[in-house]
């Protein structure tokens, strides 16, 4: 049946009539003259149209920001053309190709969609400041906010790739800049903080951002280290063991001076020096040994660091050197009295001493001390033990056997005593109002360790146990600033 009618002609005729209408009045709506009343030509507003800058040469201008950054558009056009147009059709330009620095008054140009044309724009021109572009060199800042973890502290911040960046702005704003500041948040942490892309803003002296400001690199990595509290310390060498009598210390070089010991601030506080001991009973020969030693961490502390050190040992023959005529010191004489060395006359003595064989070649008296220490002995002749300082490695020959010397202390008023004709000795004094104790023996001072290159107190005898003969001296080494004694 269809076929039928496809086939007629007449019904052909007539549809193709029907199409004709239709299209012809679609003709005439859109294309009749303005004064019928059949165009539909329509009005539309559309505001908030951003301004687009274009030309500006950004390697040597900076365009502040602009006092209006849009503008309102009135179009006109068929209903067709203007109701089926997004916003972002159309465009509004503002050319700085041939701007000049300072202020300047500039037209702004527009784009709209086909079939619609522009009724009004407002504004119509805009006034545009443009400064000369500079850059400058600023360090970085860093600033924390909140704590690390109860007793620990912060430590100095390792920056990457730089510690300083450059700021680039216009000239007037450029002089503005005070830092350059990056701010790390702490919360309780009790290890190094970690932040790989740390933001970088540029602030004035009030501490305003100022936010236009172009800094490269943006951002930067930091370590910001966070540990106990720690001190460093002077690292010194005590021994264990003893070497055979026929060897002695010459050197002992340690491969750092210092450690750092971590811990509370009261344990730290009363610590002064850390030693590392060194096992002499494994060496049986002359030379030079390298040998490991662990460092563990004082009581009351953490851990110390580094945890090991290599100390290198110079081990010689030991061989023997009398220094003659090396002067007596007198010490402590009380304010009331005076004192004298009455025995030996010379106030001099001579000592045999021990070490290295490169050592005691150095060795010169006035590098020994021997001192006669009187402190708290009163008016008398008293038999005192003298106290020898000796350089590091140098030890007494004859430690064994006192060194003493007569020692007369007198009050201003007792008259001289005199040698006896017939003896050769010293006359006693007639008794006096004073009291006079003669035999009352003098202190001990304690033994202590000297400072490398300087004078260890020694008292004479130093030690009665043959079994030292050999091993390391405590005095000292002008060669080596790290003492070997304890602490």
């Amino acid at each position: 049946m269809m076929d039928k009618w496809m086939n007629n002609n007449n019904f052909n005729k007539i549809l193709a009539l029907v199409f004709g209408i239709i299209l012809f009045t679609m003709v005439h709506v859109d294309t009749a003259p303005s004064g019928q009343t059949t165009v539909d030509i329509k009005t539309k507003t559309i505001e908030n149209v951003k301004i687009e800058v274009t030309g500006l040469d950004e390697d040597k201008y900076v365009l502040e920001p602009l006092a209006v950054d849009s503008v309102s558009l009135e179009v006109a056009g068929k209903n067709s053309d203007i109701s089926f147009q997004f916003s972002d059709d159309y465009k509004v330009m503002l050319d700085l190709s041939k701007v000049e620095p300072g202020d300047t008054t500039l037209p702004l140009y527009y784009k709209l969609p086909k079939g619609v044309s522009l009724v009004r724009m407002n504004p119509k021109e805009v006034t545009v400041h443009v400064e000369p572009r500079n850059t400058k060199s600023f360090p970085i800042t860093l600033v924390t906010k909140g704590k690390p973890a109860a007793g620990y502290q912060i430590g100095t911040p390792v920056l990457q790739p730089t510690d300083t960046v450059k700021v680039t702005l216009a000239d007037n704003e450029l002089s503005k800049v005070a830092k350059i500041q990056g701010t790390i948040e702490l919360n309780g942490e009790n290890e190094t903080f970690v932040e790989k892309k740390l933001k970088l803003h540029a602030y004035d002296n009030n501490g305003n951002e100022i936010k236009n400001a172009v800094i490269e690199p943006s951002t930067v990595s930091v370590e910001l280290p966070i540990t106990l509290p720690f001190k460093s310390v002077p690292l010194e060498i005590g021994f264990t063991g003893q070497l055979p009598d026929s060897l002695v210390l010459s050197k002992v070089t340690p491969e750092q001076e210092t450690v750092v010991v971590y811990g509370q601030a009261e344990a730290l506080k009363a610590l002064s020096a850390y030693e590392a001991t060194v096992d002499l009973s494994a060496i049986d020969s002359a030379g030079t040994k390298q040998v490991k030693v662990d460092l563990k961490a004082p009581a009351g502390t953490e851990k110390v660091m580094p945890e090991a050190v290599n100390v290198s040992l110079t081990i010689s023959e030991i061989a023997e050197r009398t220094i003659e005529a090396v002067p007596i010191k007198l010490q402590g004489v009380g304010d009331d009295l005076e004192g004298s060395i009455v025995n030996p006359s010379s106030k001099e003595i001579a000592l045999t001493l021990k070490g290295a064989p490169a050592l005691l070649d150095q060795l010169d008296k006035k590098n020994i001390g021997v001192v006669a220490d009187v402190s708290g002995l009163s008016a008398g002749t008293h038999e005192v033990s003298l106290r020898v300082s000796l350089p590091k490695f140098i030890a007494l020959a004859n430690a064994g056997v006192p060194l003493t010397v007569t020692v007369q202390l007198l009050s201003p008023a007792a008259p001289v005593p005199t040698p006896h004709p017939d003896t050769g000795g010293v006359t006693t004094p007639e008794p006096s109002s004073e009291p006079v104790i003669g035999d009352v023996e003098p202190t001990e001072k304690p033994t202590h360790s000297g400072e490398a290159g300087g004078a260890t107190p020694t008292p004479v005898p130093t030690d009665n146990n043959p079994e030292n003969n050999g091993t390391a001296n405590t005095s000292t080494n002008s060669e080596n600033p790290v003492s070997t004694g304890g602490t």
